[in-house]
This record gives C-alpha cells, structure tokens and sequence, in this order.
C-alpha cells in the first residue's frame, strides 16, 4: 500500500482520530512497510537501561506468532550506547525516543562513539515499529507533513520529560538523593526524616504515618546513588536489617539485577525496589504536594497542552 492508501484506510478504521493523528500513525507505518529495508541502520531506546542499542536491519517485516496485529523486524545489534555517556546536547535531540523524528550526522556519530562500533555513523531517523522505537536511514517521508498534536505526542512529549528528569536526578550528591527520597515520601503523606551520619545498617530514611514515630507500619528507606545494578547480596542484607512490623523501600538509581529482584520478591518482609525509572514518575506524580525544601533539590515545570 502507498502511503495515501494507508492514511485512508487508517482513516476508515478509526473515524474518530484526528486528522493529524491519522496522518502520523499512517507514516509511522509506511516507514516500517516501505522505507526500512535490509541493512538499514536502526536504534531502540530502552528507558530501563538508559541504553540506546545501534543494529541493523537483517531481513524483511513479518507478523509476529505472539500478537496477530504485531509486525516485527529482524535486527543484527552491535553494542550499546548509555545516555549517560552522551553529551547534554546529544541527549536532549534524542529525548526518549518515542516520536519519528531526524536525527543529525553528529547526534549518530555521537551514538557510535558511546557504543564503541566503528562506522555507523550517518543521518539517520528515529521510528516507532511493533511498540519499539528505531532509527531508520534514506527516510523518503514528506518533512512538510505536519505532526499530530495528540495523544500519541504528548506521550512522548512526556516520556521525554522523564528522561530529562533522570539526567537531573544522576548530576544530584549521594546526599542530596537521600534528602529527595525523604521529601517524596513525605509528599506521599508520611513523616520522614533521614538518619543520622554513620554505620546505619541500611536505615538512611525513616518515614512513619505519625509525627512521633509510634504508629504502623515504619518504613525503612535504604538509598544507593551510583550507576550500578544492585545484587543479592546487598537486598539480602537490606531485609536482614529489617525489623518486624517494618516495611522496606531500596531506592537504587543505578537499577537492579534479575536476582536482585526476585530475592525481594521471596521476603517474607514487605519490600518495595524502586529503581530510577520508577523514582522520577512516582516524584511527577506527587509534585503538586512536595516541600519547597525537596523542590530546590528537584525543581520541575509544569507544560500544558492543548486540550
């Protein structure tokens, strides 16, 4: 199908979509059909991680066994490159990654560099395909057609926010995070204090549902501001440190392992991980609620949008 035919059998299907919105859901598909083809260079973020994974495109589409409306590329990856690696300017052009957009020459480069491959480079185009976000090269969509500003762009206008959000975040003290921890739990409606300086067996927070600390349950914040993945080891002594009628909250902007999170899952103590991902939307969520003292740590704009 041409793109017109799509756009106009998008258009029958889903009559009450915008027409703006119809005309980016018909490209976003076009690019997967017709302009992605073997050996295009592609990238997919991944929010988790924070890694934008570089490939290629190894074959053609096809539906995917899991899901009939599905439809998935095959991709050769050949390394990954961390946002946090990137430059702030570098950064800001690719966002979350979740609109087709035009990257530059330096941006790619830029990609390249952090993930160690050699001659990747070019000018690129970000595409959402099956759920995924890629680049895609040689785009041949029309760049006068205008954008939708509807669902679909504001959740991505607002998963770019999130990342942005993480950048600032990661550039916080080990400190300054523990303060914010202690802010967005009292913005969730506990008293919370942070313990003093010195061997504190995992207890960096302390919230309560009371001022004087006597009330059900205790919550018991353990907070590690560094880039890498908490093991089992570290959630094992955190639980052992815990005391019953406890409930435990392991803040990790560095993220956890696999066997991490099953070992809290196994507790017979209630334990929460939150990793950075989950910190920074739990921290949107409350904000109208937070203290100006967490908000100097962490200060956030609010955007509107037009209904």
């Amino acid at each position: 199908m041409s793109y017109e035919q799509l756009r106009d059998a998008h258009a029958l299907a889903h009559p009450t979509e915008s027409a703006a919105s119809v005309i980016s859901a018909a490209s976003q598909v076009h690019h997967f059909l017709a302009d992605m083809t073997e050996g295009t260079r592609v990238v997919t973020y991944d929010p988790g991680t924070r890694e934008y994974l570089i490939g290629r495109v190894t074959g053609d589409w096809y539906e995917s066994t899991d899901d009939e409306v599905s439809y998935v590329r095959p991709v050769q990856w050949y390394g990954a490159a961390s946002r946090d690696a990137l430059p702030t300017d570098a950064r800001a052009r690719l966002g979350a990654g979740t609109t087709i957009f035009r990257i530059s020459e330096e941006v790619a480069a830029e990609l390249a560099r952090a993930a160690g491959v050699q001659g990747w480079g070019g000018a690129p185009q970000v595409q959402r395909t099956s759920g995924d976000v890629q680049v895609v090269e040689n785009s041949r969509v029309d760049e006068t057609q205008p954008v939708g500003l509807d669902d679909d762009a504001r959740a991505a206008s607002a998963e770019d926010g999130i990342e942005r959000i993480k950048d600032r975040v990661l550039d916080l003290e080990w400190d300054q995070m523990e303060a914010l921890t202690a802010g967005l739990l009292r913005a969730m409606g506990y008293y919370s204090r942070i313990t003093a300086r010195g061997p504190d067996g995992g207890r960096d927070v302390i919230a309560t549902p009371d001022a004087l600390g006597l009330e059900s349950p205790h919550i018991v914040a353990e907070v590690k501001h560094r880039k890498s993945a908490m093991g089992t080891p570290e959630i094992r002594s955190f639980i052992g440190g815990l005391r019953p009628g406890d409930r435990g909250l392991y803040v990790s902007t560095g993220g956890f392992t696999r066997d991490a999170r099953l070992e809290a899952d196994r507790s017979n103590i209630p334990v929460r991980l939150i990793d950075l991902d989950d910190f920074v939307r739990l921290y949107t969520d409350v904000y109208d609620r937070v203290d100006e003292e967490t908000r100097a740590l962490l200060p956030l704009v609010r955007i509107w949008w037009p209904a």
